[in-house]
């Protein structure tokens, strides 16, 4: 239940008492604390682990570590796989694969079957059970294998090539023994590894070079058949038959279209020629050997006739002869020019017939040469194809003689760099280990025990269990006064009112002087009426009303005792003060408050007892009787105590505590139980009592030291010199 929550009062007094608002919880401080209060709990078990942890150590069978130091070569890879590497740095995953395979089953088994071990009590139990040793050819057992493979571990070193092969075994000679065929068996192992997978990769190129040079024939016969078919001579430079025609055609055309052109002018210059003076102007006639010779026998028939003409005359039979042979000469003169001009213009047409012919034919070349380029891009495709193919092959050529020189090469994949030597002390266990480890577990088990019981006890012993349990201030803790400390210089035993009177420097004493403190200066007002209360009983409600009122009265203080329990009084037995009439026989008016009263000295309170306790049905407390006793009382006394009885078994008590100017609650150390503490408080908050505080009575001062550091206790070692116990 949340006591601010049930009343205004209980908010009130939580902070008007100054309680600090703890959060639930185990902190630090808190932990400390509690070690410190159940540290023979802690030690005992500390110690009884710690001896434990020693024992287990040495009833274990010593283990030695033996290790092997190889170095690993990180490119000692295939052919295939060196053709395949992108990076050429060494990778940490060749590193982590062979340390992998340095782990595995295959060399396990292989170091187990060459060292015999399945005759070995030590990795086959099978054998201390009664079982027959396997024969020494027979298969070596799943567990035996097991057993080797979980002995070994591979470390490697930071930032190296080196791989620690670490052997643990009940014989140091052992360990060192099987770490060493361990490393010489994983050399094997890789190369046999190598060589077995170099034939492998030998036997798959030769498969695949046959089917490469098959396939590089049939891509060479393709191109041929090809070339035939589309007249490609080569390929290349020379072209096709068709390529090598066409560039001798278009010189030949060349040739003809310019033979045509010639003659074409020397018969456009004929006619041109005749037209301006006949065909004596021509040049080619007048180059013509045959019109020379007519015209030189026309110049001599010329100068003939003219030499007759003039001698006989132009009648003359001979002028008249020479001149019709000049005419003759003449005609042969026109015939053979014309026949000349008719000669230019036949070579000019027998010119232009012949570029005609070889235009044709180039312009039929060129229809064929388009149809050979589209032939000659798909035969360069099929030569292409094939050369791949031919590059493919004698590149797979090449790696299938490395890879048949690998298969013949028996360099291992790493190299022992330091054999295992056998180990001078054993490994495991480590006792000094096992002892602080025992140590650190047997502190934890303590700890953990010391708040198991906490948090199991149901009892009120710290600060904080008061204030944040019951939100009520904690006003002081009382130690408990053993039969010790109660026995008197002359073994006489002492009550704890006497006790403050022989001890006045205790700590006891101090505690009460600090209740009285509490009750008469830290308030507005002095509080002359004070319940002492208490949940149960048992609680050392009484023991603490009798000993208070005597630090009051010690003090100065005019106080008096009155034992409200009507049904157990006992503060007269407590303090030696018995009469025949009490609170009863006054409150009933059958004696007068003069009569009931005890007198004592002044360092004592005046005592009003129960005389006889009895149970009344009649409500003695809450009637006008004992407000009328009460201010009597305060006419005669600074201070009135009333010693209560239990709040949760007596219903008076209530009635009491509502009467009073301040009410202290009594809660025994580590014995009364929460619940019952925080009903009584919340009956007393929901009653609207002035509730000054909670005392703890019966408190070990030791235990008290580690309560917290709120209870003056906790500084007990800081002023225990102003101290008399």
């Amino acid at each position: 239940m949340n006591v601010q929550a049930t009343s205004d009062r209980a908010l009130s007094a939580a902070e008007l008492s100054g309680v600090p608002q703890t959060s639930a919880g185990l902190d630090f401080a808190a932990l400390i604390a509690l070690v410190r209060r159940r540290w023979p709990l802690v030690v005992i078990i500390t110690v009884i682990v710690a001896m434990a942890a020693v024992a287990v150590s040495l009833l274990i069978t010593p283990q030695f570590d033996a290790v092997a130091r190889l170095r690993i070569s990180p490119r000692n890879m295939t052919t295939i796989e060196n053709n395949n590497a992108t990076n050429t740095q060494p990778e940490n995953g060749i590193i982590d694969s062979e340390i992998s395979i340095m782990r595995s089953r295959d060399i396990a088994e292989a170091v187990a079957k060459r060292l015999n071990l399945a005759r070995d009590p030590e990795f086959n139990p099978m054998l201390a059970k009664g079982e027959a040793a396997p024969a020494a050819n027979a298969p070596v057992p799943d567990g035996v294998v097991a057993g080797v493979q979980g002995r070994m571990s591979v470390l490697r070193e930071p930032d190296t090539y080196i791989a620690q092969m670490i052997f643990r075994s009940e014989s140091a000679e052992k360990a060192a023994a099987i770490a060493n065929v361990y490393a010489e068996e994983y050399l094997q192992s890789s190369v046999d590894r190598r060589t077995g997978t170099a034939g492998r990769q030998a036997k798959w190129l030769e498969e695949r070079l046959r089917t490469l040079g098959a396939e590089v024939q049939a891509a060479d016969a393709r191109v041929a058949q090809y070339r035939s078919q589309a007249g490609i001579v080569q390929g290349g430079t020379q072209g096709t038959i068709t390529d090598q025609q066409v560039a001798p055609l278009s010189n030949q055309l060349a040739t003809a279209e310019a033979a045509a052109a010639a003659a074409r002018a020397n018969v456009a210059a004929a006619r041109a020629q005749m037209a301006r003076g006949g065909t004596e102007a021509i040049s080619q006639v007048l180059g013509s050997t045959v019109i020379a010779d007519l015209r030189r026998q026309r110049a001599e028939l010329a100068r003939d006739g003219a030499q007759i003409s003039a001698r006989y005359g132009p009648k003359h039979p001979e002028s008249i002869r020479i001149a019709e042979q000049l005419s003759g000469v003449d005609r042969q003169i026109d015939a053979e020019a014309r026949r000349i001009i008719g000669g230019l213009e036949a070579d000019a047409r027998a010119s232009e017939a012949g570029a005609s012919s070889l235009r044709s034919q180039l312009a039929r070349l060129k229809s064929e040469q388009a149809g050979d380029t589209r032939a000659a891009v798909t035969a360069d495709s099929l030569a292409r194809e094939a050369e791949a193919k031919r590059t493919i092959y004698n590149q797979l050529a090449a790696t299938a003689q490395q890879t048949n020189q690998e298969t013949r090469s028996s360099e291992p994949q790493g190299t022992i760099v330091e054999r295992a030597a056998v180990p001078a002390r054993a490994t495991w266990p480590n006792r000094i280990l096992f002892g602080l480890f025992g140590v650190l577990l047997g502190a934890i088990l303590g700890v953990l025990a010391a708040l198991v019981l906490e948090l199991m006890s149901t009892g009120i012993r710290t600060v904080d269990d008061v204030e944040r349990t019951l939100g009520i201030p904690l006003l002081t803790s009382l130690p408990l006064l053993t039969k010790r400390r109660l026995g008197g210089e002359g073994g006489a035993a002492m009550t704890p009112a006497d006790y403050v009177v022989a001890r006045p420097m205790s700590t006891y004493a101090e505690s009460l002087r600090t209740i009285r403190n509490e009750a008469m200066f830290h308030v507005d007002k002095p509080k002359r009426v004070i319940s002492i209360v208490s949940s149960v009983p048992g609680e050392g409600k009484t023991t603490t009303s009798a000993a208070l009122g005597r630090i009051m009265a010690m003090s100065g203080d005019k106080v008096v005792l009155v034992d409200c329990d009507l049904r157990r009084g006992s503060l007269g037995k407590t303090l030696n003060q018995q009469q025949d009439a009490g609170l009863i026989e006054v409150l009933n008016g059958t004696a007068s408050l003069e009569q009931a009263l005890v007198r004592t000295d002044d360092d004592s309170p005046d005592v009003l007892p129960v005389n006889e306790p009895s149970f009344t049905p009649r409500d003695l407390f809450s009637g006008p009787a004992m407000q009328k006793l009460l201010d009597a009382l305060q006419a005669r006394y600074d201070v009135i105590l009333l010693d209560t009885p239990p709040l949760l078994a007596v219903a008076e008590a209530r009635t009491l505590a509502g009467l009073s100017d301040a009410v202290v609650m009594v809660i025994r150390w580590e014995d009364t139980p929460r619940g019952a503490v925080r009903n009584a408080v919340n009956m007393l908050l929901k009653d609207r009592v002035p509730l000054l505080g909670a005392v703890l009575s019966m408190m070990s001062v030791k235990a008290a030291q580690g309560s917290g550091s709120d209870n003056p206790a906790y500084y007990y070692k800081y002023y225990q010199n102003y101290r008399q116990e």
